[in-house]
């Protein structure tokens, strides 16, 4: 390929964010409490914040000695999933359980911001070292933020979605790949607010694509075949790697020279030598069912083994080299690089390991008591002052629904204490059953395509039935709104209408025209799957998904033609990794084994 080209007119374009509708903001309040925070909190170059779940709490671990030299109490975040985003003089948690960020200003002035980005479609928030996004990848939508105030900048810019990536590299480009378009794009982003400043072609339109960032450029892997391309403002590079890409995991962010690139599917790890030149491409066998990217650093690659616990350590040819065991992290690992250190976190337990560039592991106790000095009680959080509440910003986007709304879409009452679900119509929600509750779960579908016409229905090909006749609505005397351009439900409201609730993404795949979703329930212990169409939304089209367990049996299916998804589809697999597919219009992707435990 040659020289990347700025954006071409009509690749991307300034307009309105769907997702305002869902965005707060409060100043002078976290959810860390109220009130300043006591006293100065100066970050040690190299320190990391890491979360504990089952504490509530974030803390701050020197990488020299291994010890927790601050800790924060993170408000109603005990037990939720949280992500952690840091540069020297911010701290940013994103509580993926409610959709709400705080800011921390960690100079000790108290400052802070509160955004609430939702729990729709797929907000990431990414930072540098002067600058702030939000950026919702499932609709494309990219946002500058004052990393301080977590106040929106500039205007909003829209890039087709759904995307991949959104991590700033070295220089400070942020980079996301376009799947549809089949480009990687690089942007630049200010208090003047998100602006692409190139865009490079790395595949056909409509592939599967993942993106790691690079210290300069970014890593783009093609899932549909075997294609690898190193994207830079000074061009491409095109690699061929050994196993096919399907299902392919990449890291968010790749510091170094070592890439790695994890697949599951073909039981491979594959290695790209000294990315930013023409290093080796190599390969070696996975030993154990992964679900999380294998992380490169200093030379060694550390897969995460959720399961086991552990993370084993390989050289680029796939000579293990060293294990790092934390028995109380099984099912819950998280790794991240920063500033020359390798942070693995069990954010379930108390334990954490830093590794050096050295190779050497220094143990982590992030409860006090604990190995490795987990330091003084956390601050309690309020400083007893009452936060000032959130204050919603205006929709800007009325056409497109806000499926969480309480005000049902058509005339009828609302039932009591039920938010609206996808329904008959996949506009309204599933109908009550007989008693007027919920709807019963349906049973996993395992339905191939239908032949027969454009059908709108829910989450079961048949809606629950009662003996009592069905009263005709009367017509509207308004005129009908127009029909939504993007999708109105997300995955977490299609598999909880449908089995019992507290369903959270995985992992997914996009494809040309949607996105297909892997989600697990903690409480009814199941897999669910859907597929959620990005293009032709609101006209009835071909749409499947399929979930399976790797021990056999049938797989789980739904297809048929359809408005807004297809699913949702049900597995119980205790142990066993799972695969998931997807597909609409002719276009699909899948992805390999995971979620094993």
């Amino acid at each position: 390929m040659g020289l990347g080209k700025p954006a071409p007119k009509g690749r991307a374009r300034i307009g309105g964010w769907g997702a305002a509708a869902l965005i707060t903001l409060a100043l002078a309040a976290t959810l860390l409490g109220g009130g300043q925070i006591g006293h100065a909190t100066e970050a040690s170059d190299g320190s990391a914040w890491l979360w504990s779940r089952t504490a509530g709490e974030v803390a701050r671990v020197n990488p020299d000695s291994g010890q927790v030299e601050q800790r924060r109490g993170v408000t109603d975040a005990r037990g939720h999933r949280v992500q952690v985003t840091q540069n020297d003089e911010h701290l940013l948690i994103h509580d993926l359980d409610t959709g709400r960020v705080s800011s921390l200003d960690l100079s000790g002035l108290g400052l802070s911001g509160r955004l609430d980005v939702g729990l729709r479609g797929d907000p990431h928030l990414a930072m540098t070292a002067t600058a702030a996004a939000v950026i919702d990848r499932a609709s494309g939508s990219v946002r500058a933020l004052d990393p301080a105030t977590l106040r929106p900048v500039g205007p909003v810019l829209q890039l087709p979605g759904p995307l991949a990536g959104g991590e700033f590299d070295d220089a400070g480009r942020l980079w996301v790949a376009v799947p549809q378009q089949g480009t990687a794009v690089a942007l630049t982003v200010s208090a003047r607010g998100a602006a692409v400043t190139l865009t490079t072609e790395v595949a056909e339109p409509g592939r599967d694509l993942g993106l790691s960032v690079l210290d300069q450029g970014a890593l783009v892997v093609d899932r549909g075949g075997r294609d690898l391309v190193v994207a830079t403002p000074g061009g491409t590079r095109r690699v061929t790697a050994p196993v096919p890409l399907a299902g392919a995991l990449v890291p968010e962010r790749t510091h170094g020279a070592l890439a790695a690139i994890t697949v599951p599917a073909a039981g491979s790890v594959v290695t790209l030598g000294d990315v930013g030149k023409s290093g080796p491409v190599l390969s070696f066998p996975l030993r154990d069912p992964v679900q999380e990217p294998a992380v490169p650093f200093a030379g060694k690659v550390y897969v995460p083994v959720r399961e086991t616990g552990q993370v084993h350590v390989y050289d680029p040819a796939g000579r293990q080299t060293g294990v790092q065991s934390i028995p109380a992290g099984r099912g819950d690992l998280e790794l991240q690089v920063r500033e020359g250190n390798l942070f693995i976190n069990a954010p379930g337990s108390p334990d954490a390991r830093v590794i050096g560039s050295d190779g050497r592991a220094r143990i982590v106790g992030k409860y006090p008591g604990k190995a490795g000095k987990g330091g003084d009680r956390p601050v309690v959080p309020g400083g007893g002052e009452k936060a000032p509440p959130l204050v919603p910003a205006p929709s800007i986007d009325p056409i497109f629904p806000n499926p969480f709304d309480p005000t049902p879409p058509h005339p009828g009452p609302a039932k009591p204490g039920i938010p609206p679900e996808p329904t008959e119509s996949r506009t309204t929600g599933p109908k009550a059953g007989p008693s007027g509750g919920r709807p019963s779960a349906p049973r996993p579908s395992t339905r191939r395509p239908s032949s027969r016409g454009p059908s709108s229905r829910g989450p079961s090909s048949k809606a629950p039935s009662s003996k009592a006749p069905a009263k005709k609505s009367p017509r509207p005397t308004t005129k009908p709104k127009p029909k939504p351009t993007r999708n109105p439900y997300t995955p977490q409201q299609v598999c909880n209408v449908g089995s019992g609730g507290g369903y959270y993404v995985q992992r997914s795949i996009s494809f040309h025209g949607g996105r297909a979703y892997l989600l697990y329930s903690n409480s009814t212990k199941k897999n669910c799957a859907v597929t959620m169409k990005t293009a032709n939304v609101g006209k009835g089209t071909s749409v499947w998904v399929q979930l399976k367990k790797q021990s056999g049996g049938h797989p789980a299916y739904d297809g048929g033609t359809f408005k807004y998804y297809a699913g949702p589809v049900y597995v119980n697999a205790p142990g066993i990794c799972v695969s998931f597919s997807g597909g609409a219009s002719g276009a699909s992707a899948s992805a390999g084994w995971g979620n094993c435990g």
